[in-house]
């Protein structure tokens, strides 16, 4: 990457009334308790990405005071002068150290047409915890669908199988099903019916190209990260089983229908077409991080700012696995991405940061403080050693031996 993420700055939205990070570039393992704005700080990364395709008044509304889509604090919003609402990202050139600070707000859409932030929103990847509560929602009688968790999980991250489109954008299209919103009578109806079909065979050839590959490499995953216990050889498949298409060609008899996505599983060369019926939750969870990750890893757009953002990611996983995703994240499949790791279990956040290890100088630890009423600080988490080290160069021995004595234990 030639552009790190170096400086975050939130003012007025969501928990944050006046919220200030410096990274200098590092990774970031964030711990937070409920309502320490943990996934403010997911959702001020994201919405901030996202603005540098979207028109200007698909953002100034996060920030508008008399719009219902508002993003502000309301603890903000009732003091006399409220600031108003801003996100900004300070990126740094790793080649020349020149710091370029990207804004949007009510009146600034700085990020539009800027090929920093329109490359890196393609190349980054945000990734939260809903993506497994939905893969191991279906009840054992239904039909495995995955469509309604891809259309939210994964087609915003998608970028294009060859097309000048994403797929994203050929979906935004037809995603209506409507193909004559206006009404328009006689051939321009026609027309419009016509146009509605073309841009829903580029979406289901798209979307079947998207889906083969995240099958792909949702198969080569789980082979190197999760099959090493299986008693027999497990395979994976996702596919497009229902293409989206138009039927009909006037308002009485149109009717759209929705793609599907299935996912089935093979043990032993035995097809199970309802794999909930079949696999516990342990399972199902690693097949589910196999397909999300797959999606990352397929995600292959060329971007000097490449972003992994992950809330609470683990939540459903016992420690152990916990730990195996951990070593995951830390290797080479990922080393491209600048990783902020977002949790709110104390414990979690203190196995990662011992996990990191060697790697310390390339990330921050931050423990966010405070509430949206009040204000939130960032503030830098330093473990037992390292506060056994201070004490030691502030020559209080007595500190410094209690401290390493935490140490050990934890290690212990």
């Amino acid at each position: 990457m030639k552009a790190r993420l170096h400086h975050i700055a939130i003012t007025n939205f969501k928990a944050f009334r006046e919220f200030s990070l410096g990274l200098e570039g590092q990774h970031l393992l964030v711990y937070g308790a409920n309502g320490a704005g943990k996934s403010s700080l997911y959702w001020a990364l994201y919405t901030f990405l996202q603005s540098a395709r979207k028109p200007k008044k698909d953002v100034e509304k996060y920030f508008d005071p008399a719009s219902q889509q508002n993003l502000l604090n309301l603890h903000e919003q009732k003091e006399a002068a409220p600031k108003p609402g801003e996100i900004a990202l300070t990126l740094r050139d790793s080649a020349t150290r020149n710091d370029t600070t990207y804004r949007i707000s009510q009146s600034d859409h700085g990020t539009v047409n800027q090929p920093p932030i329109i490359k890196g929103d393609l190349a980054s990847d945000f990734i939260t915890y809903r993506f497994f509560f939905g893969f191991s929602h279906f009840r054992n009688s239904q039909a495995f669908n995955l469509w309604p968790l891809f259309e939210q999980e994964i087609l915003p991250f998608c970028v294009s199988t060859g097309g000048a489109h994403t797929p994203l954008q050929l979906w935004q299209k037809i995603a209506s099903g409507d193909p004559n919103p206006r009404r328009l009578p006689g051939t321009s109806g026609t027309d419009a019916y016509d146009r509605f079909r073309r841009d829903t065979e580029s979406f289901a050839s798209s979307l079947a190209g998207v889906v083969d590959s995240i099958s792909r490499e949702a198969q080569a995953f789980y082979d190197a990260h999760f099959a090493a216990d299986d008693p027999a050889p497990l395979t994976l498949k996702l596919e497009l089983t229902t293409p989206p298409q138009l039927q009909g060609n006037s308002l009485k008899n149109r009717k759209f229908i929705l793609p599907e996505i299935g996912f089935r599983i093979g043990v032993d060369r035995q097809e199970i077409k309802r794999p909930q019926s079949f696999l516990n939750e342990a399972k199902m969870t690693q097949l589910a991080l196999s397909v999300r990750f797959a999606a990352s890893l397929v995600n292959l757009h060329e971007s000097d700012l490449k972003l992994l953002v992950l809330d609470d990611l683990l939540v459903s996983l016992d420690m152990s696995n916990r730990m195996q995703v951990v070593d995951i994240l830390l290797s080479e499949s990922f080393a491209n991405y600048q990783k902020i790791i977002l949790t709110h279990e104390l414990g979690f956040f203190r196995e990662f940061r011992r996990r990191i290890g060697r790697h310390h100088a390339d990330w921050r630890f931050v423990s966010l403080q405070g509430s949206a009423a009040q204000n939130i600080d960032a503030r830098s988490e330093k473990n037992d050693l390292e506060k056994a080290e201070d004490y030691l160069n502030g020559h209080d021995i007595e500190e410094a031996a209690m401290f390493l004595r935490k140490a050990a234990e934890d290690t212990a």
